[in-house]
């Protein structure tokens, strides 16, 4: 009997290649962010903040700053998400004082944009054309990762994972409807879609990222 590899993964993009392998792999996905699994998949910033090491990177190019930075308002999606951590480190870099504003709804924020009740926003690349990335202008190594609990489970987390990045570029269209299915949240189908075919999916060493962890415990 095979035994299963328990991952506990955050129900965003960063679980979205493990749902398209699971039932083709020897994994288990537990959709929280409490508690011990084999593999942890989350946001690097949650990570961090979970006090979890990083030791692999699996996503980049996940959100920007719409349409450049500047104030007096700037919008942003819920407090202490990685979205805010990244955006106050982004301020205080370029020297940008402004208030912060905070929405449950990513879909809000875009309205409030283009209302002018903000003045910028960090949106996720779903919403919008970007050039640059949000992670890129702080020198994030990515957006989401990989803590590996039990290096027994690494083999086939990489592989689950690797797959899944497969199955997404082969039929995109076909992989958003399982991913919508699947997830234990509601999520549109066109969302999923544009993630999977905007972001940078991958698996690899996440190396040295002291000086990311040191920066983002700044700010939490």
């Amino acid at each position: 009997m095979i035994k299963m590899v328990k991952v506990m993964a955050a129900p965003g993009p960063v679980s979205y290649p493990l749902i398209l392998a699971e039932d083709k792999s020897d994994i288990s996905i537990i959709f929280d962010k409490e508690g011990y699994a084999d593999v942890i998949a989350d946001s690097i910033v949650s990570l961090i903040k979970r006090r979890l090491s990083i030791d692999y990177i699996t996503v980049k190019e996940l959100q920007t700053i719409y349409p450049e930075l500047r104030g007096p308002k700037i919008g942003v999606f819920r407090k202490g998400s990685a979205g805010e951590i990244l955006l106050k480190a982004l301020m205080d870099k370029n020297n940008v004082k402004g208030e912060i504003v905070y929405s449950d709804n990513m879909q809000e924020l875009f309205k409030m944009l283009n209302s002018g009740l903000i003045n910028s926003a960090v949106l996720n690349i779903a919403l919008v054309q970007t050039n640059k990335s949000l992670e890129s202008m702080v020198n994030a190594p990515g957006a989401c990762g990989i803590s590996v609990n039990n290096k027994e489970s690494l083999k086939s987390v990489k592989e689950a994972y690797e797959l899944g990045i497969s199955i997404a570029k082969s039929n995109p269209e076909e992989a958003a409807d399982k991913i919508v299915t699947r997830l234990p949240i509601a999520v549109s189908k066109d969302f999923v879609y544009k993630i999977i075919t905007k972001a940078e999916y991958f698996f690899k060493p996440a190396g040295d990222v002291s000086s990311f962890v040191e920066l983002v415990k700044k700010y939490i």
